[in-house]
Parts: C-alpha cells; structure tokens; sequence
C-alpha cells in the first residue's frame, strides 16, 4: 500500500473499532457526539500520550493519570491519542493499538464516555458543546 493509503485505512479502523465498542461493551454517545477520523499530523486542541509500560504498569495496579476523567470540548476542536506503549488501550470510546495514533475531530454536540485503561476512575467522558 501506498505510504498515504495505510495511514487513512488505520484511522478509519479505528473509527470503525471505537463505535463497535460503543456497541459491544455498554458504552454510551448520548445526544449522538459525532466524531470524524482526521490525519494524526493535523494541530490537535487536545494531546494526550501514553508512555512505555504504562498498560502493563495498569494492570500490575498502578494508577495512570493520562487524560482527565472529564473533558469538555467545542464541536469543530480536535483531539489525538499517541500510543507509544507495547500495548494497545482502551480510552473511553478509543482504542489505540500498540504504537499507533488515533486523531479525531468532533462534529456534533453530545456526550461520549466509554471505560479507559489510563485514568485512576477506568472511566474518560467527553462532552461536546
């Protein structure tokens, strides 16, 4: 595949994997939040990385601090997850593979709130306005 194309079809799996999520574990979109894959190289609003270890840090019971447990964002802003662990992880309505980076732009108010493997409360809301 071209050096274009990976990218895009990663980002759309993803997507693809975060609303199967919502679907599959009770998590919930109240008042329907869209979310739109965009490039991992846009300017995000919102920048969270997960470090080396930190999964496996997670499940050995140490508690992570990498997003907040809530967070209220703007329809239009942008937010992008870079996982540089060995391990993928779940946050909130995201899952983000091993060394991958997930980028999304929100589109329409509402709520999204899933379970998330890198907050002390296992859980990270996002509530758009």
């Amino acid at each position: 595949m071209s050096g274009r194309v990976a990218p895009r079809l990663a980002a759309l799996l993803v997507a693809f994997v975060a609303t199967i999520g919502l679907v599959l574990t009770g998590c919930s979109a109240k008042g329907q939040a869209g979310i739109k894959v965009i490039s991992p190289e846009q300017a995000a609003d919102y920048d969270y990385v997960i470090p080396r270890g930190a999964i496996q840090a997670a499940k050995a019971g140490k508690s992570l601090d990498i997003v907040p447990q809530d967070l209220k964002v703007k329809v239009g802003e942008r937010i992008r997850i870079r996982n540089k662990d060995a391990y993928g992880a779940t946050v909130g309505v995201f899952y983000v593979g091993a060394g991958e980076t997930v980028s999304m732009k929100f589109t329409k108010k509402g709520t999204l709130k899933g379970e998330c493997q890198v907050h002390p409360s296992g859980q990270f809301t996002i509530t758009v306005t």
